[in-house]
C-alpha cells in the first residue's frame, strides 16, 4: 500500500465532508461516541498537525501539542483550519525520506512508516464517522476500504478497547468492507 497516496486520499475525502457539513451540524452525534461533528473535525484537524509536525521535526513540542490537544482550535473555520492541517502533513510526508527512520509521537517513538499507517486509519475511519453523522455520501473505494481495514487488523486494536476503542460488533463476514471496519471499531453499523 502506498501509504502517502492512501492519507493524501482519505485526507482529501474528510476535507470534502467537512466542507459539505452544514454549521448546525456542528453538535450532532457522531457513530465516535467520544466526539460530536465539531470535536470529530477538531481531533482530525488537531492530529494532521501533531503528525506534521512529527514528520517535519522527528517529535512535536509540548507546547505545540498542548495547543493542539487543548481545546477546540477551529474556530468559525472548521474548513479552513482542517485544511491549512491536511496541507501541513502533506507537504511534510512529501519530503524526500520523510517516512524512513523514527519519529517521536505522544504516545511514544515508532517507525515513521507504522505512524502513517495508524494516520490512514484513523482519518478514513473517521471520515466514514462523518459521512454518516452529516448524512454525506462517502467516496472512498472498496479498495481502500479493505487496505484500512488491514492496516486496523495489523496495529492491534484489541489491546486498545475499552480505552480507544469499544468492543467489536459482530457483523456477518460478507457486508461491505465500510460497515466492517466501523464494526471492527466498536461502531453500530
Amino acid at each position: 500500500m502506498d501509504l502517502i497516496s492512501a492519507l493524501d486520499e482519505v485526507g482529501t475525502e474528510f476535507g470534502r465532508l467537512v466542507d459539505g457539513t452544514a454549521p448546525e451540524q456542528l453538535a450532532d452525534t457522531t457513530p465516535c461516541t467520544e466526539f460530536d461533528v465539531r470535536a470529530l473535525i477538531n481531533h482530525v484537524a488537531a492530529g494532521a498537525n501533531m503528525f506534521g509536525a512529527a514528520f517535519e521535526s522527528g517529535a512535536i513540542s509540548d507546547e505545540e501539542l498542548g495547543r493542539l490537544m487543548g481545546g477546540d482550535i477551529l474556530g468559525d473555520d472548521p474548513s479552513g483550519t482542517y485544511r491549512a492541517g491536511s496541507e501541513r502533513v502533506m507537504a511534510a510526508i512529501r519530503v524526500p525520506g520523510a517516512i524512513e527512520g523514527t519519529a517521536t509521537f505522544p504516545w511514544g517513538e515508532m517507525p515513521r512508516e507504522a505512524a502513517l499507517g495508524i494516520a490512514v486509519f484513523d482519518v478514513g475511519v473517521h471520515a466514514w464517522d462523518l459521512a454518516q453523522a452529516t448524512g454525506q455520501d462517502l467516496e472512498l473505494s472498496d479498495d481502500l476500504a479493505d487496505e484500512i481495514l488491514a492496516l486496523g487488523q495489523a496495529m492491534g486494536i484489541d489491546q486498545y478497547r475499552g480505552e480507544m476503542f469499544a468492543e467489536e460488533v459482530i457483523i456477518v463476514e460478507t457486508a461491505p468492507t465500510w460497515d466492517r471496519i466501523a464494526a471492527y471499531t466498536g461502531r453500530q453499523v
